[in-house]
């Protein structure tokens, strides 16, 4: 019993003390919010309907809660920096808040939320830093639709805007300009394909 001593207390010593059998674990990553931000009114008739706007769709890397830096045909995460929300779901507020904002619809909300006469159905081709021209990319497929899944117009939205640096902050705020310049075409979109399916129907119903 006396010889089991030493030992004993060494290991309390190696419990104790600096040593560590655990890697650490690493820093948290810094999260970066996607907000609408400032919106002008857009010019126009009023339209007297409500507008609801579906979850996007496209490629679940794009869509999640990683910013996406592109080199070539390679897409890789940002490291530790993330959306404090999943991509989609900030993309689709955004698109929300920015129609509101522009007030040419009566009110907006997200699918599922109110009944519409009008729906923005779209998918997300691109939302990524392209490291070989040091831009961000915002590219959707709109569709907007009428009741009965009837199509009413459909356009290809674009929008970059250029990344200064590789820092993770430099990447999240021109991803942000991107997806805002987006949302407001698409809202110009959406608005301006409305009044001209309101006006024709109303000329063919005279």
């Amino acid at each position: 019993m006396m010889r089991a001593a030493p030992l004993a207390i060494a290991a309390a010593a190696l419990l104790g003390g600096c040593v560590s059998l655990l890697p650490k674990p690493p820093p948290p990553p810094t999260l970066f919010v996607m907000e609408a931000g400032a919106v002008e009114r857009a010019q126009g008739d009023p339209i007297d309907a409500v507008i609801t706007v579906a979850a996007p769709g496209g490629e679940r890397a794009i869509l999640g809660a990683d910013l996406i830096w592109r080199q070539g045909d390679t897409l890789a995460y940002v490291d530790r920096a993330q959306w404090s929300a999943r991509a989609q779901d900030g993309l689709q507020a955004m698109v929300v808040e920015t129609l509101e904002r522009q007030g040419r619809f009566r009110a907006a909300a997200k699918a599922g939320d109110a009944a519409g006469e009008y729906e923005i159905r779209w998918d997300v081709l691109d939302f990524e830093v392209l490291e070989d021209r040091m831009v961000a990319r915002f590219v959707a497929d709109v569709r907007l639709m009428a009741p009965g899944r009837r199509i009413i117009a459909s356009e290809m939205v674009t929008a970059e805007a250029p990344v200064s640096s590789r820092s993770a902050t430099v990447a999240s705020q021109a991803l942000a300009r991107a997806a805002r310049e987006g949302s407001a075409r698409i809202g110009l979109f959406a608005a301006d394909a409305a009044a001209q399916a309101r006006a024709q129907a109303a000329a063919t119903s005279q």
